[in-house]
């Protein structure tokens, strides 16, 4: 049981990081509109603080559902169907997000220069095919360099 929480710790903080990162970095395919408002940096950096915690824990809580649907918690250590789940879920779960943020609640918009796929930014939705495999890699990597 510790080694799961310390493993779904360090999830949590390496997709932290590395969505921090892509949040901050993408922000130029964004508009200015609704969050996110770059002439406020107080408010800038809170924003996305809140956005990135919500996205490490979407991250930790999809990794924690393909264990219970697999009952196998070390679904990451191979290749597997556990794999095709998360590059699905993840990216499904953010256009979903991102559809509704758009175009429902006005929350905010892509700029012009933002790929659109199906009307939703592509931007994030690579950030969710890329950075929850990344930062499971790494756990699963420092959680094994622990263990020796």
């Amino acid at each position: 049981m510790r080694v799961m929480i310390k493993f779904l710790s360090q999830l949590f903080f390496i997709s932290f990081l590395l969505n921090f990162v892509w949040e901050i970095t993408q922000m130029p395919l964004y508009s200015e509109m609704g969050m996110g408002i770059r002439s406020d940096y107080l408010e800038f950096l809170r924003i996305h603080w809140e956005v990135t915690a919500k996205d490490a824990l979407m991250v930790v809580t999809v990794f924690l559902l393909i264990a219970i649907v697999l009952r196998n918690w070390h679904w990451a250590n191979s290749w597997n169907k556990g794999w095709i789940m998360l590059w699905t879920a993840l990216p499904l779960w953010q256009g979903i997000v991102e559809y509704y943020s758009i175009y429902v609640f006005y929350r905010w918009a892509p700029a012009e220069i933002m790929p659109l796929l199906f009307g939703v930014p592509v931007s994030p939705l690579l950030q969710m095919l890329i950075l929850p495999s990344a930062a499971i890699l790494l756990s699963r990597h420092l959680l094994t360099d622990d263990q020796d």
